[in-house]
C-alpha cells in the first residue's frame, strides 16, 4: 500500500518517493518509521566476484591440519 505524506514532513525526515516506511498502530496513536533495509544475497555479493572474496579471506582463519577423511583443495 502507497502512502502519501504532505511536503513538510516528508521534508522534515528526509523522506523521498520509494522509501520504505512501517506504520504501526497503537492506544490513540499511529507510528511512523523507516523501515529496515531488505537485502537479497545478490545485492549483498555484487561488488566482488567469489575469487576476490576468496582472496580476502585466504587468511582469515587457521582451521589446523585436515582430519579424517576431509581434503580441501583450492
Amino acid at each position: 500500500m502507497a502512502l502519501r505524506f504532505p511536503n513538510e514532513i516528508a521534508n522534515s525526515f528526509q523522506l523521498h518517493e520509494g522509501d520504505r516506511v512501517e506504520v504501526e498502530s497503537a492506544a490513540n496513536q499511529i507510528l511512523i518509521r523507516r523501515a529496515k533495509p531488505r537485502y537479497t544475497a545478490d545485492d549483498l555479493f555484487a561488488e566482488k566476484s567469489p575469487e576476490d572474496w576468496r582472496a580476502l579471506y585466504a587468511n582469515a582463519y587457521d582451521w589446523g591440519p585436515d582430519a579424517g577423511q576431509e581434503v580441501i583443495e583450492e
